[in-house]
């Protein structure tokens, strides 16, 4: 009797640290630096599980109930230490990066995502899924990721090519090279970037240049839907997607976000091209 109650003690003895060990070992308290790493961790079915986020993480409708604790101006850390996180995700190339130190050196886990690709975007979900322990989940949002896009690629792999400037910004006027992630998307449609071969990611040009390479399409992302962008481009009415009424605009959240609505951002854009 007694050497069966001391086995019961000690059965749930080990059961209660493995589940202590369990609860350790899967995060419970998430801040999401990063809009689409937002997006990423409600994908995995841990929307719950998210105390803090960044400026402009509005979606799904859910996100925007989470207190905001970075910005362009970087890491509200006296806000975000008092919420708790047991673990911070982070995007490369955000000004936040500095603060990564401090984190961990608060014992704060940390994941830093940095997708260059758009296969990057299925290798990191499964990456988060490792870190969360949502690993079986976080493989069905990458494989229907990686099928929907290939459905894509094979869609649009006949279409004509097309020279397409596309408008990152309007003041000054920017566009994107062929290193930057605006490329990656543009390949889908079979669009030929004029300023592919540009020195820097995200070049300031003036529409003189644009117009000496005369594109075909121009997109313009702008969330805004401002038709003030959209007629700006008509004193140039000698540019061919001008001429032909081929100025377009795209939500960049569709766009410029690492998730899968990007995929709605790529039909978007090769649509255009019709």
């Amino acid at each position: 009797m007694r050497l069966t109650f001391k086995l019961t003690v000690t059965f749930f003895l080990l059961l209660s640290l493995n589940i202590s060990a369990l609860e350790q070992q899967n995060p419970q308290r998430i801040a999401t630096l990063a809009p689409h790493l937002t997006e990423w961790v409600y994908s995995l079915d841990l929307g719950e599980n998210i105390v803090a986020v960044s400026a402009y993480s509005d979606f799904p409708e859910q996100a925007k109930k989470h207190p905001v604790v970075s910005d362009v101006n970087g890491i509200n850390l006296e806000k975000l230490i008092e919420l708790k996180p047991d673990l911070v995700l982070l995007w490369q190339n955000s000004h936040v990066l500095g603060q990564v130190e401090k984190l961990k050196a608060l014992g704060i886990k940390v994941f830093i995502s940095a997708p260059k690709t758009l296969n990057n975007i299925a290798n990191e979900i499964i990456r988060l899924g490792e870190v969360t322990n949502t690993q079986s989940i976080a493989k069905q949002v990458a494989d229907t990721y990686l099928s929907d896009l290939k459905n894509l690629r094979d869609r649009f792999k006949d279409i004509p090519r097309k020279k397409a400037f596309f408008q990152v910004w309007h003041s000054p006027l920017i566009t994107a090279n062929g290193d930057s992630w605006i490329q990656n998307l543009m390949d889908v449609c079979q669009y030929d970037n004029p300023f592919s071969e540009h020195i820097v990611p995200y070049p300031t040009v003036n529409k003189e240049q644009v117009l000496m390479h005369n594109p075909d399409i121009i997109i313009i992302s702008d969330k805004s839907d401002n038709s003030v962008q959209l007629t700006t481009w008509d004193s140039l009415p000698m540019i061919s997607a001008v001429k032909n009424k081929k100025v377009f605009n795209i939500n960049p959240d569709h766009l410029h976000r690492f998730t899968r609505r990007v995929l709605l951002g790529i039909e978007e854009l090769c649509e255009l091209s019709r």
